[in-house]
């Protein structure tokens, strides 16, 4: 407790207290949710959970919290190692929302609109309290999401976008932007679960200009999400989108259990070369490079459409 001393004259050691208790989920671990998990574990929350499906890779390095010996290591390991975190190496969609079911709060690391949907309708359906991070190139935006009193994202977003919108991967992303936006985060977070009063508002800065704006952002009366009670994105369908890789990636409406050993068997009866981990197992097929994770989710690498990826899909794990 005396470490967080510097905390006493601002928050109480009640205050501190209460952090120590709290568990905040922390959704994505790359340029945002690294810094989260960071932050949150500076200031002494007690439990810190962490969804993500993906490894460290090097272009990650200038703007997260890994270092060169974590480059090809799921990043929930990383963080398991670094924290103490709970991690699970998932893809959060309508069959693993559950892993959140123990947080009081969740903070946005990912870099998707539609996982972003599917936090809002499991925070409004649920109650619980979520916070939207997104930076991109040399700005950042921050809203707290309190249900019943603040706006929902989806009140922001009525609809999915109907054409790809910029990404990090394209329209770059300066490092210093990721940490900026997540230490405001985690200052939003601090406040909310010491049960102080947040604003229906959008922090904006822009590192470039050195900008800082609040922009209020009203509660929508016909919102399908915190209004209608529309839960859409909980829906349990098949997800199928396209990564910033070009690779596609498919995840069952349903968590599955996938024998890899027994995977293993069925390429080698194929003839088909592979390598296999505790995690996961990848192969080749004709142009295409395939991955199938334990869960089902299968990530295709070549394949000229969706439907082709989903065929693939179909191929090895009967969908």
């Amino acid at each position: 407790m005396e470490i967080f001393s510097r905390h006493f004259p601002i928050i109480g050691l009640e205050g501190q207290k209460k952090l120590m208790k709290s568990k905040v989920a922390v959704v994505g671990a790359g340029a945002l949710g690294s810094w989260e998990v960071y932050f949150l574990k500076k200031v002494g929350v007690g439990e810190i959970i962490v969804v993500d499906r993906d490894f460290v890779d090097y272009n990650d390095l200038p703007r997260t919290i890994y270092d060169e010996e974590d480059v090809e290591k799921p990043k929930v390991e990383v963080l398991k190692e670094k924290f103490g975190v709970k991690g699970y190496f998932e893809d959060l969609n309508p069959s693993t929302v559950n892993l959140l079911d123990e947080a009081d709060l969740i903070i946005d690391g990912t870099d998707n609109i539609y996982t972003r949907q599917l936090i809002n309708d499991y925070a409004v359906k649920t109650g619980k309290p979520w916070i939207y991070v997104g930076v991109l190139s040399t700005y950042g935006n921050i809203m707290p999401i309190i249900p019943g009193k603040t706006a929902c994202f989806r009140c922001l977003m009525p609809k999915l976008p109907s054409r790809p919108m910029p990404t990090c991967a394209v329209a770059g992303i300066m490092s210093y932007v990721p940490p900026l936006a997540a230490s405001l985060a985690v200052a939003l977070a601090v406040k909310i679960l010491l049960g102080e009063e947040v604003k229906s508002e959008m922090i904006f800065f822009d590192t470039k200009t050195l900008d800082f704006e609040k922009i209020e952002i009203p509660r929508r009366d016909d919102c399908e999400a915190c209004v209608r009670h529309n839960f859409t994105f909980l829906e349990k369908q098949m997800k199928i989108e396209r990564m910033c890789d070009g690779s596609i990636q498919v995840t069952p409406p349903e968590k599955m259990s996938v024998n890899l050993d027994e995977l293993a068997k069925r390429l080698e009866a194929l003839g088909k070369e592979y390598l296999k981990t505790s995690q996961f197992i990848q192969f080749e097929d004709d142009y295409a490079e395939i991955l199938i994770f334990k869960s089902g989710r299968m990530v295709v690498r070549g394949a000229e459409d969706e439907k082709e990826a989903k065929n693939f899909f179909a191929r090895y794990l009967g969908g």
